[in-house]
């Protein structure tokens, strides 16, 4: 098979060191002091041993979370990024001709690895006569007893929409009378407000599998770091196909500091809804699909199909990431990540549109 993964580099120009990134899914607004701070008094003579059990990074998102739901530190796995989590994940569930329903678009590293197993995808494809809304009815419609597994990744990459809980539980639950497990994947969870995670629900559920990643609104994508929240049944199941060291010594060091700082992210999302509102409202021929105010990322639509929308931004010195390898999408589509230089982002962005005819 080939991989379709976007996290690549874009080879058709040499230089874009001067170019507006908009095209990775991290934090617009980099890592906290705190985090910095807690770089500064880090112990060097760790490097030179294996990390210790991580009880103390437990007890962390155990606190973390202790005004949504009472999680015990036997349901907490850490990893190497959320992207390592869901391969061990899905090497857990997945085998040939597994079959797996998602919704589309989304995540498409998921989708590769879910074929890379040998299992087979299966998309619910979000109209475009809704705005590529997720309609979680039409998703149900589609669960039945003969897929092993079911993925969905709140909030959306790359349109940023989000699912709201109530219906994430009626997904669970549904899956949860055909004894089948579910992938909540909260890679850009730390940018909606905590009661809307699906980890308030893991104490409901054994077939729940909700994942966390450090490298989004944390800001650590640099370090690799991520953990899983779920049943104690699947956790213990997990380790017996991880190793003891998962998530290095600066790893979880950095973890610690950065979980708790939530002035920092409460800070960010206030800022990204006002520029992120700011440059919707500026648009005028472009369309952006359904998406959540304090999400980073979100998707552009160029009117005629035939257009290379990533290319049209590259030639204003702005650097997006195309949907093209995104299932029920194509290049007049593209994911955008909101910059604090908005003005300059909504002045090359309406060049393009003046362009549009």
């Amino acid at each position: 098979m080939r991989k379709t993964s976007y996290a690549k580099e874009n080879g058709s120009i040499k230089d874009t060191s001067g170019f507006m990134d908009c095209s990775n899914g991290i934090n617009p607004f980099g890592i906290s002091g705190r985090v910095l701070n807690s770089l500064k008094n880090f112990d060097v003579t760790k490097l030179n041993t294996y990390p210790k059990p991580a009880l103390n990074l437990k007890n962390i998102i155990m606190e973390y979370w202790k005004g949504i739901n009472v999680i015990d530190e036997d349901q907490i796995v850490l990893g190497d990024g959320s992207i390592e989590l869901i391969y061990k994940i899905n090497k857990l569930f997945v085998d040939n001709q597994s079959l797996v329903l998602g919704y589309s678009p989304q995540f498409s590293d998921y989708v590769d690895d879910v074929q890379a197993n040998g299992g087979i995808y299966e998309s619910y494809i979000l109209e475009g006569s809704n705005n590529f809304r997720m309609d979680p009815e039409q998703f149900m419609d589609r669960m039945d007893r003969g897929h092993s597994l079911f993925y969905l990744d709140n909030p959306n990459n790359p349109t940023g929409q989000v699912i709201d809980v109530e219906d994430l539980e009626k997904i669970v639950t549904k899956a949860a009378e055909y004894d089948r497990p579910v992938i909540i994947d909260e890679a850009y969870g730390d940018f909606i407000p905590k009661e809307l995670s699906a980890v308030s629900l893991v104490n409901k559920f054994n077939n729940l599998i909700v994942i966390r990643s450090l490298s989004k609104g944390i800001g650590l994508a640099g370090i690799r770091a991520g953990y899983i929240v779920t049943s104690k049944e699947i956790a213990e199941q997990y380790r017996k196909i991880s190793n003891p060291y998962e998530m290095n010594s600066i790893a979880r060091h950095l973890a610690e500091a950065a979980i708790q700082d939530t002035d920092f992210m409460t800070d960010c999302c206030e800022k990204i809804i006002l520029i992120k509102g700011k440059f919707i409202k500026a648009l005028s021929k472009l369309q952006v699909l359904e998406t959540s105010e304090s999400v980073p990322i979100m998707t552009l639509k160029h009117p005629d199909n035939g257009t290379d929308l990533e290319k049209l931004l590259l030639d204003q010195e702005i650097k997006s990431v195309s949907c093209k390898e995104f299932v029920g999408l194509g290049q007049n589509y593209v994911r955008l990540m909101i910059n604090p230089d908005i003005d300059r982002l909504i002045a090359g962005v309406q060049r393009v549109e003046d362009q549009v005819k």
